[in-house]
């Protein structure tokens, strides 16, 4: 005897299971997404900091860093008004050569992503990169600081972090924790509950503290 067709419960209830499976596979792709985005974060890097020892090394031990204009949170340019400054300096010098090496893959803010229309790549003015410099010296508004920081000073702290100047900045890219690249040349992961009390502050300095390597 030939089955009747389905009824309109087996075919909301088909529907349903197949709406279920199919948003486990786009959370599940989603994730592994996030993670070939965020190991490639940490692969910039590692390049960052490799061009950063060099930079040391063609400078008697001074480093690129610091932020801009007496705001720590301005501690992520790559050119303004005098041209490249802070990590921009590793591009003008030709030791890091990749532009979009300079920028976190899973950003989604214009305002810190390679090339967007409010961050265009060849700069213009001022153009921002994707990761923040330790903000150790004030570059003020000059092409050059009244002095560099030297990689020997930095034994155990960061130098390079994700953006970490503000949740937003945070929320951005990986949400849950930020890439850290230290004096050594090692980069780690560093979870957000360690520092967001101070993110939420607005504690800059604190956070970076909370960055040194045990």
């Amino acid at each position: 005897m030939r089955r009747a067709a389905f009824t309109l419960i087996e075919l909301l209830t088909v529907i349903a299971i197949i709406a279920v499976l199919a948003a486990l596979s786009f959370v599940a792709t989603r994730s592994v997404m996030e993670k070939t985005r965020r190991a490639q974060c940490l692969s910039n890097l590692r390049q960052l900091g490799a061009g950063v020892m060099v930079y040391a090394a063609n400078h008697d031990g001074e480093v690129p860093l610091g932020y801009r204009t007496g705001n720590r949170k301005f501690n992520t340019m790559l050119h303004a008004g005098p041209g490249y400054v802070l990590l921009g300096r590793l591009y003008a010098e030709k030791i890091v050569t990749t532009a979009k090496t300079f920028y976190c893959p899973s950003e989604t803010a214009p305002a810190q992503s390679y090339n967007s229309p409010v961050n265009r790549w060849p700069p213009q003015g001022n153009v921002q990169g994707g990761y923040a410099c330790n903000p150790l010296i004030d570059w003020k508004t000059a092409p050059e600081p009244d002095r560099y920081p030297r990689l020997t000073e930095l034994a155990g702290q960061a130098l390079l972090a994700d953006g970490c100047g503000s949740p937003e900045r945070v929320d951005s890219r990986h949400k849950d924790g930020v890439n850290v690249l230290y004096a050594n040349g090692s980069v780690r992961w560093v979870k957000r509950e360690l520092f967001d009390t101070e993110l939420k502050a607005g504690n800059i300095p604190r956070i970076w503290e909370l960055f040194v390597e045990e």
